[in-house]
């Protein structure tokens, strides 16, 4: 069900589908076991499984981590994790994990929570599939590798939950899926599981601030003139502007900080600009006003005089004594 989402050709033959997943802003990868004989990625052993885990956030600093693991489910929503020092035994030598307890920073069988929007994935999928979800608020994912995986990841967060941090992860959690589930639900229940994550991540993004417009203010209509866009996003995101001429033309959304225009009537003008992210996050608008009155021709009969006698001129100079 998360093999769209692999970019292990062997796994996946099919290719990766999780780049910019649904044009949503974020990339999908998904990390499994070979089926059936169950090695590569995330064996069942604790060993391989800590190896993997850690070497795969330290390549990905991923921003929310979702686990399955098989289990009654249907889909069920586990909400604890527990540091155990005692887990059931694994079929491979050491049987037990190492480090046990895995996290030394907290005590034995210190619970760690989901930060999975556990309540709106259990909605979205019962409302949107056949598959039943629930989350399990009091119970814990069985003191086997699903709940020692699901207590890597909660911990992984735990570590990077800070807003200064450069690797921020604002969600983890884990979820036991029933085999029993047709595959096509399967799908469709990860799915809608992944976008309510992502529905979440973006709640804390923030809108770029409004953009400052320089340029010429004082022109000249039929002319060009060139002005710059400066903002800044509180996330570090990409930005794109979209400016409003004044005069019935626009610029719709464009990544240049730059853009030219031409005023072909003289007159006065309101430049609006706004800036938003790569989340589609909208800053307020901006403005600058422009002037540009055309450059008129001087043409009075005394100026024809003067121009065709010039000799005139000096006199004239004489008479005003300038």
């Amino acid at each position: 069900m998360i093999a769209p989402f692999s970019n292990n050709t062997y796994l996946n033959p099919s290719g990766w589908k999780g780049a910019n997943w649904e044009g949503l802003g974020y990339n999908i990868y998904s990390f499994f076991p070979t089926p059936g004989a169950y090695n590569g990625t995330f064996e069942v052993d604790y060993q391989d499984t800590w190896n993997d885990f850690w070497d795969i956030t330290a390549q990905l600093h991923p921003i929310a981590i979702i686990s399955f693991g098989a289990g009654s489910g249907p889909w069920e929503i586990e909400y604890n994790a527990r540091n155990l020092d005692s887990w059931i035994d694994d079929n491979e030598k050491p049987y037990q994990p190492t480090p046990c307890p895995p996290d030394d920073s907290v005590p034995v069988n210190y619970v760690r929570h989901s930060t999975l929007p556990v309540q709106a994935i259990e909605n979205a999928v019962n409302s949107q599939t056949s598959v039943f979800a629930w989350v399990d608020w009091d119970g814990d994912p069985g003191k086997y590798l699903c709940e020692y995986m699901a207590y890597l990841g909660m911990w992984y967060q735990s570590l990077h939950n800070n807003t200064d941090d450069s690797y921020l992860c604002r969600a983890a959690g884990f979820i036991h899926v029933n085999s029993g589930i047709a595959i096509e639900d399967a799908m469709d229940a990860t799915n809608i599981t992944i976008r309510e994550v992502i529905k979440y991540l973006l709640s804390f993004n923030n809108p770029p601030n409004p953009p400052i417009i320089t340029g010429t203010i004082n022109g000249k209509a039929e002319a060009e003139y060139e002005y710059s866009l400066t903002t800044t996003d509180p996330d570090n995101d990409a930005i794109q502007y979209y400016i409003d001429w004044g005069d019935g033309t626009y610029e719709d959304w464009f990544g240049a900080a730059t853009a030219k225009h031409i005023w072909s009537a003289e007159d006065d003008y309101t430049i609006k600009a706004k800036a938003k992210d790569t989340y589609d996050a909208e800053s307020g608008w901006s403005t600058l006003e422009v002037s540009m009155p055309k450059n008129k021709a001087i043409n009075t009969p005394f100026l024809n005089f003067l121009e065709n006698h010039p000799h005139m001129f000096s006199l004239l100079r004489q008479l005003l004594r300038i």
